[in-house]
């Protein structure tokens, strides 16, 4: 794929990625406060796999920026938050995804189960308070369907764009 072809499609991910996250926060699939299924980290493993770590911690970073100026939450906690677990999902799916011993999705739970640790890890620190630790039980019986989901998903959609390339080329 030539390099225009890899920076326009990255950039149609990262706008996929974006819309997702925002049509995400405004429907509330988990009666549990702040869990969500984490549609757009389907994009992110997807970027994992057709780039780099590297490229997939940028998207991670870029989407919590864009999100947070459209959703006028950028500096808040939520913020904070949201770019915590994200980096600490990125890094943790990264280190897994290198060793080649999980499919996408068992990639795609470490990464939901660290996603959580990230949010936990800055809840402490924006609450000023350990008690948060005790979220982390629930949050974690969210973490592994989600991220089954999303693995899923994620692999659905590679074979999708694999075989749209394949064509177009």
């Amino acid at each position: 794929m030539s390099r225009v072809k890899k920076l326009t499609l990255y950039a149609n991910l990262l706008a996929i990625a974006t819309v997702l996250n925002v049509l995400e926060s405004w429907i509330n699939v988990i009666p549990v406060p702040g869990a969500k299924i984490g549609l757009a980290n389907i994009v992110t493993l997807v970027v994992l796999v057709l780039y780099s770590p590297k490229d997939s911690i940028l998207l991670i970073v870029m989407r919590v920026i864009i999100v947070s100026l459209l959703t006028g939450k950028l500096l808040n906690p939520i913020f904070y938050m949201s770019l915590s677990g994200g980096i600490f999902a990125s890094l943790a799916m990264a280190t897994i995804y290198k060793f080649n011993f999980f499919g996408i999705p068992g990639v795609s739970i470490i990464g939901s189960l660290f996603h959580t640790l990230g949010q936990i890890v800055a809840g402490i620190f924006v609450i000023g308070s350990v008690a948060v630790i005790g979220y982390f039980p629930i949050m974690l019986a969210v973490s592994v369907p989600a991220g089954i989901a999303t693995g899923i998903i994620a692999v659905k959609f590679l074979d999708v764009l694999n075989n749209f390339t394949q064509v177009r080329t």
